[in-house]
């Protein structure tokens, strides 16, 4: 066989790379998509020394308005990020959801029971929202490549080869990455990469979606939501300038296309309980919802996050704010896993704490959908009476609202979890309060403590420099620093023990406690966590993905 000279090269260029590829990736982490859920991880590594790069086959900052709702427990993760207070600057805060019923109002959820600092929804652009995202990249060194569409990924034993083809001019060339994870939405190149099947079904119909002007009274802090006997709901969502979001699901038969000003009057004459002007549109759009998800979360070094791995219905806002919480829960896995202080099994509790959390997602917004279109009239008279009548009564209420804004997130069963026989709360596995705190530098606030992406110890006692001097636990120091519970904290901390020691994950759940003279969890957790023990004890069902009683059965 006779060897050109171009094929000599190409051999050598082969070599070099693979010879390059064995000592060295172009990075530790390659994000693909720069939607809010890869911006979130992008920053996440970044914040943490993780050599990040990020590409997307889009031009820059889509400027359609898209999702617009940041629950609560989402507003916790931006504060964990540093970032909170410049989402609220620019976003429209809402306080409570209402629901009505032939014109009446039936049932209002007051969003400041969710049990955090947070006691709102805000509603902000989904363009502004990638806005300070992609600042909070840039801030920290990291670069967007745009117009860069992923061609293929090879996984190998070292990592990955993504091919990456630039749309100015056509060309193919290669990035090589110790990890790959795919943001890149509900037709993710690298699920198909992957060859995962999309489980589900579409939703009959077309879903409107209008950025509008409303001539109306009704107040600018609250969701109102109209249900009709013939099952054909709005939703109108404020927006900050007076700017309201119409949401119309099951438009009917329709020409394909976004509608005009002129569809989406006609519809609200329908569809609002009285004559609502609408006017001066700065968005509208059509799209068809469909209900998918994949059980695949990980294979090899390739991992998925957000819509690429599930999409559902705008039905509650939650979409955005599941992509954001799966970044956020892989952010400082990858990062311990990429700097080699903890082992890739690390990795598999990622998908096996978030994906009963997706599936829970997808039967909540299911369900949210069935609850509004409801025409059945022994139906439409049971949502009538007995959700509001359940609604009035405290707990449930709280446990409703929490729910919604997905603060009731827990990993109760997860395999990085170490339970306990102790009473009172916050046990192992549920989310961290954001209590007061004492740390070295002075009084600060525990989610202001874990921006510095550590484990944080939290114990009794006033000073956290001479706390748990115990040696057994000095090999794990640079995983955790200590903090001492401030004033104030009974509430968040019923029925625990005086002196109870916390171990706080870096995203704010309890993974593990004891007492300062019984440290077997915690000491157990940091071994683990290390790769000094295995990562297999058997899980149980999450809190997570169990059905909740204040709002109905999931189907």
């Amino acid at each position: 066989m006779t060897t050109t000279a171009a094929g000599r090269s190409v051999a050598c260029m082969d070599d070099m790379h693979n010879t390059q590829r064995a000592t060295r990736p172009d990075c530790q982490v390659l994000v693909v998509g720069a939607g809010p859920t890869g911006l979130v991880l992008a920053a996440d590594l970044l914040a943490r020394g993780v050599s990040t790069r990020i590409i997307d086959k889009g031009d820059g900052v889509n400027l359609e308005t898209r999702a617009i709702g940041v629950h609560a427990r989402t507003l916790e993760v931006l504060d964990l990020m540093g970032l909170a207070e410049r989402f609220v600057e620019h976003g429209q805060i809402v306080r409570r959801w209402r629901f009505y019923t032939d014109g009446k109002p039936r049932l209002s959820l007051d969003l400041s029971r969710n049990g955090t600092r947070f006691g709102f929804m805000l509603d902000i652009p989904q363009h502004q929202t990638e806005c300070l995202l992609r600042a909070r990249v840039a801030e920290l060194g990291g670069v967007i490549e745009q117009r860069a569409e992923l061609t293929g990924l090879t996984d190998e034993a070292v990592g990955v080869t993504a091919r990456v083809r630039d749309a100015g001019g056509g060309q193919t060339r290669v990035i090589t990455a110790g990890y790959v994870v795919g943001c890149d939405g509900a037709h993710s190149r690298v699920r198909h990469d992957l060859g995962l099947r999309f489980h589900g079904h579409p939703y009959p119909q077309d879903w409107l979606l209008a950025d509008v002007w409303l001539d109306w009274a009704r107040p600018q802090d609250v969701v109102h939501a109209f249900f009709r006997a013939d099952g054909l709901p709005l939703v109108c969502l404020p927006m900050r300038d007076h700017q309201w979001r119409l949401v119309l699901p099951f438009a009917g038969d329709r020409a394909p296309g976004a509608p005009d000003l002129g569809e989406i009057q006609q519809l609200v004459d329908q569809r609002a309980p009285g004559r609502v002007l609408v006017s001066d549109p700065t968005w509208l759009a059509s799209f068809n919802c469909h209900r998918r998800s994949t059980d695949v979360y990980r294979r090899g070094h390739v991992l998925l996050a957000g819509d690429a791995v599930h999409i559902h219905t705008p039905a509650g806002g939650q979409g955005m704010n599941t992509g954001i919480t799966d970044a956020h829960n892989l952010g400082w896995k990858l990062a311990l896993v990429a700097a080699g202080r903890a082992p890739e099994q690390l990795l598999d509790t990622y998908g096996s704490e978030r994906a009963p959390v997706a599936a829970q997602v997808l039967g909540f917004t299911h369900t949210l959908v069935r609850f509004g279109t409801v025409t059945h009239p022994v139906q439409r008279a049971l949502r009538d009476t007995i959700v509001p009548a359940a609604a009035r009564v405290g707990p449930i209420h709280r446990r409703a609202v929490r729910r919604w804004t997905q603060v009731h997130v827990g990993y109760p069963g997860s395999s990085l979890t170490w339970p306990d026989r102790g009473r009172g709360r916050p046990r192992p596995g549920q989310r961290a309060p954001d209590i007061k705190v004492l740390s070295r530098d002075g009084p600060s606030r525990l989610f202001t403590v874990l921006r510095r992406g550590r484990h944080v110890m939290v114990v009794a006692g006033a000073d956290p420099d001479s706390a748990l001097a115990s040696p057994v636990l000095e090999p794990y120091r640079d995983l955790f620093e200590v903090v001492a519970r401030g004033s104030g904290d009974a509430r968040a901390f019923r029925g625990s023990r005086a002196g109870a020691v916390f171990l706080v994950r870096p995203d704010g759940y309890i993974a593990a406690r004891g007492r300062p003279d019984r440290l077997e969890t915690v000491l157990g957790y940091l071994r683990e966590l290390s790769g000094e023990t295995e990562i297999s004890r058997p899980s149980r069902p999450t809190a997570s993905s169990q059905p909740d009683p204040a709002l109905g059965t999931v189907q």
